[in-house]
């Protein structure tokens, strides 16, 4: 039994969007107060729960986040799938960005959304709907992204915020003083991207020294820089995912079930995995003997499940090329992973996300 979407709260989709409509004093979804400039603060895997348990570390946006709004992040809980929502205005389904990794039937081979679109994989194939920085530019306004230089290029970007002028910054400092010159500009849509702590969370977990550190870092800089805010500008903070530390004994490795064995591909998250099999494979019999074999450790589930509860839009033509058989739902805090599929690296992972739980799908809109 899938668990309830959160309609109560407002999208991450409408974010972007949002502060976009906002610049022209527009109604908009998150009801965003009308600025000359905006800046659309985005952290990686910073979570409502991750924030509320760095209290200690993280003083100035548990103040804020007391007083402010939640966004249901979209399914799954992950980078790939949220920012292509976040920069489309789209949800899931209605998208192809409907996981992290997937398999594309036309040319027999898995792909890394997140990192593998570029001359093999055009953006454009799997990412060709209209985004809010292409109707911002065609709006005449003057649309940034700040981040780190190596996403520049990369083919992710160019799917996500194509008409986007991409300014590259190392620290969490030199971002937010590029930031704050710009949305000091009348018409400027400024995107800051923040991965740091996404990447120290998979790393070390949330609960590590290194990731308070960063967390410790972000709310000093965000708090003076919140002061020094230009009048006539609005800012917001939200997040992609959340994210849960799981314990190597809470892993499950799939290659040990019979039901497996004819597995063609696993893709999507260790917290959501994406089955494929050969064409032809009796689905329901499948998806039957995979429960039997692995119990109460997960639940199988269909894509048709999950748009019938609404964790997933209806599927898109271009969504449907990409959709896994059978979707694995871990229970509780597992995962799950196939030896024979997964990267080494990928198993040492503490952070995770991809699920179906309320830390994982429950992001931060603070207002400044």
């Amino acid at each position: 039994m899938l668990p309830s979407v959160p309609n109560s709260f407002g999208r991450l989709s409408e974010a972007y969007l949002s502060a976009f409509l906002a610049l022209d004093g527009k109604s908009n979804p998150l009801s965003l107060p009308a600025r000359q400039s905006y800046l659309v603060v985005l952290v990686d895997g910073l979570g409502v729960a991750n924030i509320k348990a760095a209290g200690g570390h993280a003083g100035f946006l548990n103040q804020k986040l007391n007083a402010s709004k939640s966004l249901f992040s979209g399914f799954p809980t992950t980078t790939a799938t949220s920012l292509a929502s976040f920069a489309t205005g789209k949800q899931s389904g209605e998208h192809a960005f409907i996981g992290y990794r997937v398999f594309d039937r036309e040319v027999s081979k898995p792909i890394n959304l997140l990192n593998d679109l570029g001359a093999e994989f055009p953006p454009q194939k799997y990412q060709n709907l209209e985004t809010i920085s292409e109707q911002a530019a065609e709006a005449g306004k003057n649309v940034l992204t700040v981040g780190p230089g190596e996403y520049e290029a990369s083919g992710f970007t160019q799917a996500t915020m194509p008409a986007s002028k991409y300014l590259a910054a190392k620290t969490l400092q030199e971002r937010f003083e590029i930031a704050r010159a710009e949305i000091s500009k009348p018409g400027a849509l400024v995107y800051l991207y923040i991965p740091e702590l996404d990447q120290l969370a998979h790393r070390f977990g949330t609960q590590s020294q290194n990731w308070l550190n960063t967390i410790e870092d972000l709310d000093s800089v965000l708090a003076a820089f919140t002061k020094s805010l230009p009048k006539s500008a609005g800012a917001i903070l939200t997040a992609d995912h959340g994210v849960i530390d799981v314990a190597q004994t809470s892993h499950v490795y799939l290659e040990q079930f019979e039901s497996m064995q004819d597995l063609a591909m696993i893709g999507g998250d260790p917290r959501v995995g994406f089955l494929y099999f050969a064409a032809g494979i009796d689905l329901v019999a499948k998806g039957d003997a995979i429960q039997a074999d692995l119990g109460s450790l997960v639940e199988v589930v269909t894509v048709q499940d999950l748009v019938d509860a609404g964790w997933y839009q209806p599927l898109s033509q271009s969504a449907q090329k990409v959709a896994p058989d059978l979707v694995l739902l871990p229970k509780g805090d597992r995962v799950v992973y196939h030896r024979e599929f997964a990267k080494v690296k990928s198993m040492s992972m503490i952070g995770q996300h991809g699920g179906l739980s309320k830390a994982e799908w429950e992001v931060p809109l603070l207002v400044f």
